[in-house]
């Protein structure tokens, strides 16, 4: 096996122990159980977790057949639909059955990186989007550690899903605000890195992600405001009050971090829910670019995932499959 392959194999199994472990807790009544903050089970996490390999190994089998770039890639709602199914048929399986099928498709992925030579790990992926290079994409233990949190945060609190429903100009927001790609990132760093500087002057790769983690406090307050008085609030003191949050969470760990991103992300999928039709055109001047003159409330929910895309990008250099 390549080493550089050799690494990202070590760094998943342990991934895979963590997550063994953590699915050892879940009781046999907890498998019910909603994970927060979405609408699947435990169980559906586990039959998700099942069938999680399967991508990969499609994709691999094409790359050592020659066929990595002509393969059509698929759309994100067809690779949604494909996971829902691989969700909806887990159901009707043991968790046993689940769990074999876990390590078997687990086995085969591995079968295949043994075939994996250096000339493969330049490829792209086309279906992981932007980066989609071989070479970071052979790192999955970030997808074991992100589900094992999820088994933790699940056993921890009683959660039901809410019935949200969002004005169709907001939508796009929504699914922008998803929290998939950061806690892609987030998870993917090298645990060596976190106290490094990161590339913000002045800020580690821990408070980067303090930052990442508290980014919603004033889209937050600014919605909280318009549903309560039907206009804006003036402008906080951002700079003032980024830095108060990023000293409240000097000794956070990277862990209490990421849950606090998800909380805080739900917070605001809440209030987006809230808003109606009539807030939507509300005018607002961007504290950051006065001269650009006066937009609306939609103008700033649209484009309020530049913020996270921006740091996210930034927290990538500390990504494990750089090291």
């Amino acid at each position: 096996m390549d080493k550089y392959v050799h690494d990202a194999v070590q760094d998943m199994q342990l991934a895979r122990r963590e997550l063994m472990a953590e699915l050892d807790r879940v009781g046999d009544d907890d498998w019910g159980r909603f994970v927060p903050y979405g609408a699947r089970t435990l169980h559906d996490l586990l039959a998700h977790l099942a069938g999680a390999d399967q991508a990969w190994a499609v994709s691999a089998q094409g790359l050592l057949k020659g066929e990595g770039e002509e393969r059509t890639p698929l759309t994100p709602e067809e690779a949604r639909a494909a996971a829902d199914r691989v969700i909806e048929r887990g159901r009707s399986q043991s968790k046993a059955q689940l769990l074999d099928e876990m390590q078997r498709r687990r086995r085969l992925l591995l079968g295949l990186y043994e075939e994996l030579e250096p000339r493969h790990l330049a490829l792209p992926l086309p279906s992981y989007g932007r980066h989609n290079s071989v070479r970071e994409r052979i790192w999955r233990g970030y997808h074991d550690r992100l589900h094992a949190a999820d088994v933790r945060r699940a056993i921890r609190m009683h959660w039901r899903p809410p019935q949200l429903a969002f004005d169709t100009a907001v939508a796009p927001a929504v699914e922008a605000l998803a929290p998939a790609e950061t806690l892609y990132v987030g998870y993917s760093v090298d645990p060596l890195l976190w106290e490094r500087p990161s590339t913000v002057p002045g800020w580690s790769n821990r408070g980067l992600l303090a930052h990442i983690a508290t980014g919603d406090w004033v889209l937050q307050l600014q919605l909280r405001h318009i549903m309560e008085h039907g206009r804006v609030a003036p402008w906080p003191d951002v700079d003032a009050g980024n830095e108060e949050r990023l000293r409240e969470r000097r000794q956070s760990t990277t862990s209490a971090l990421l849950e606090e991103y998800l909380s805080m992300r739900h917070q605001t999928m809440l209030l987006l829910a809230d808003l109606r039709p009539a807030h939507l055109p509300l005018p607002i001047t961007f504290w950051w670019d006065p001269a650009a003159g006066e937009r609306t409330v939609l103008d700033y929910v649209l484009m309020f995932e530049r913020h996270e895309r921006t740091h996210r990008e930034q927290l990538r250099p500390a990504m494990r499959y750089l090291r």
